[in-house]
């Protein structure tokens, strides 16, 4: 179950295998989402992209700040690669 592991315990490799018919997003070699993205309105997935890294705080999921949220928090990333 994905969901319920504290992904903070160690160190996880996040890969998406993008194709021309849809994206796939994986944690250590399991896949966790699949999109189709060959309907019309898809078409922005066609295009060229960027990627963004983000730590984010609050919004929607899973919510504002509190006393308990543990500050500061870091993202480590130990290498991207991009496969064509």
């Amino acid at each position: 179950q994905v969901n319920s592991l504290n992904l903070s315990d160690e160190f996880h490799v996040y890969s998406i295998i993008w194709d021309s018919n849809s994206i796939k997003w994986y944690r250590d070699d399991i896949l966790y989402h699949q999109i189709d993205i060959t309907p019309a309105g898809l078409s922005e997935f066609h295009q060229p992209f960027f990627l963004i890294f983000n730590v984010a705080v609050g919004g929607n999921w899973p919510g504002s700040p509190n006393s308990n949220t543990q500050f500061p928090q870091k993202m480590i990333v130990d290498y991207v690669r991009v496969f064509q």
